[in-house]
């Protein structure tokens, strides 16, 4: 997977990542997967987990569908980082994007981070709740990207909050972990 990201501090951004008021929302809902249905729900998620993005894939509910009629987007992800992650889209058509590329845009995005941070660390952070004395997020990572709380596999987007400022869309996800 090669394509740019960059780091940008919050406040450089022309949007307050989860405060400022989308233009718009993107609604992501996916069936449940085998445990979730063996363990008795029925009902649609109004999120999509991370954990298994290819199986999610095939649940992603109108993966197909256009969602966003613009050829370029900046992807903006927060959550759990110490710093913006910043990374540049363009549309597969080259005019508009579905509901499936943006999530395996999100997903192979935070896949990228949590690699890189993990490879600029001089030490581990320890992914095992049970070397975490009882506590289920993990601890603050020394790596480039300051990963704290959740692991990758805890991840999953609720939507997608979209800002139209100064002429460019940026792409906000609402992480639920």
């Amino acid at each position: 997977m090669h394509f740019a990201i960059r780091k940008e501090i919050e406040a450089n951004l022309p949007f307050q990542p989860g405060g400022s008021a989308p233009s718009s929302t993107i609604a992501i809902c996916s069936q449940p997967d085998a445990e979730a249905i063996a363990d008795g729900e029925t009902e649609r998620f109004e999120w999509m987990d991370l954990r298994d993005v290819a199986g999610a894939m095939d649940r992603l509910i109108d993966a197909a569908e256009i969602v966003l009629e613009v050829a370029e987007a900046t992807l903006v992800l927060v959550y759990p980082f110490e710093t913006a992650v910043v990374r540049e889209l363009r549309a597969e058509n080259g005019t508009a994007f579905t509901r499936g590329e943006l999530m395996k845009r999100i997903d192979e995005t935070y896949r990228k981070v949590y690699a890189l941070d993990e490879e600029s660390q001089s030490s581990q952070t320890h992914d095992e709740t049970a070397d975490r004395e009882a506590m289920l997020n993990r601890p603050l990572s020394e790596g480039e990207f300051g990963i704290w709380g959740h692991e990758y596999r805890d991840l999953g987007v609720g939507s997608i909050d979209v800002h139209e400022v100064s002429n460019r869309v940026w792409l906000d996800p609402v992480m639920e972990s």
